[in-house]
């Protein structure tokens, strides 16, 4: 499949300092649609090298994708500047590599169902339950069924992993509404590729920060944040391995009763892997 690089319709960010592209702190943004490649680089790529040296005297600096538009098409942001200092003193480009602030902490998470669990007594006239009879049970569980069945359930200590990146951006590019949209519409997704290091499925994004003052400065530096879930290959629930899980889908267990013996004994019914957070790329947030 041919690869095809178009300007897009809506596309040019200008901001020139004094009236002038050969002025240091002028820059620009413009934005392509790249069809006909399914990855990022090659579509970064391409708009970079379809894009002219210079954009209004401003000379081209870096490409990052915007947004993917579907499996085969995106939408690709080239940037022009000068890589000079501003003349009021402020330092930092955007071409700087972000830096990096990591946090694990403790933290807890509520667990109804066990990862194995047996059982260990029975009183008079009743036998134990087997393995896979124990492992239905939900932890707490009132033995009650329908309306009035409950799961107390416990809270385990379970590892809290953070990451912020903060890199300086144009503040004509930050404080606009596209941008803030663009951001906003990613907070509280998973990313669907690789990301910084982490797989796919494992990485939050939970939003970014800034203060700019509302005059002088043409930089600010913006904090993006970030929550780390790690992938399972073997996640195991209510005693049954189901495989592989990744970090922020979500799996429960559909448990049921049945009478043995007598005796009515717990069973699991099905296991369920649930998708409950939206995915996308993050390479529009240009870290």
């Amino acid at each position: 499949m041919s690869i095809t690089v178009k300007q897009a319709w809506t596309g040019v960010d200008l901001s020139l300092e004094q009236g002038s592209g050969s002025n240091s702190n002028s820059t620009a943004t413009v934005t392509y649609i790249v069809e006909g490649t399914e990855d990022d680089i090659t579509a970064c790529t391409s708009a970079y090298e379809f894009a002219p040296d210079e954009f209004s005297e401003i000379p081209k600096k870096s490409a990052s994708v915007a947004e993917r538009l579907t499996e085969n098409a995106w939408k690709i942001e080239v940037n022009y500047g000068s890589e000079s200092k501003s003349s009021s003193g402020e330092s930092g480009s955007e071409d700087d590599e972000a830096t990096m602030n990591f946090d694990c902490s403790a933290g807890t998470k509520h667990m109804t169902q066990a990862i194995e669990q047996t059982c260990v007594y029975a009183g008079s006239g009743e036998s134990k339950d087997s393995s896979d009879e124990a492992s239905a049970v939900p932890i707490g569980w009132n033995g009650k069924d329908g309306s009035e069945s409950e799961a107390a359930g416990v809270d385990v200590s379970i590892g809290e992993l953070r990451e912020t990146y903060t890199k300086t951006m144009s503040k004509s590019k930050v404080t606009g509404t596209s941008w803030k949209r663009k951001v906003a519409e990613l907070v509280g997704k998973v990313n669907s590729g690789s990301f910084k290091g982490w797989n796919a499925g494992e990485v939050m994004f939970l939003g970014c920060s800034y203060s700019a003052p509302s005059k002088g400065s043409k930089k600010v530096s913006v904090s993006f944040h970030f929550a780390i879930r790690l992938n399972e290959s073997k996640a195991t629930v209510a005693g049954q391995n189901i495989g592989s899980k990744k970090g922020f889908e979500y799996l429960w267990a559909l448990t049921d009763d049945e009478v043995r013996d007598g005796e009515r004994k717990r069973k699991v019914r099905k296991i369920y892997k649930a998708v409950v957070c939206e995915t996308d790329g993050f390479g529009g947030l240009g870290i």
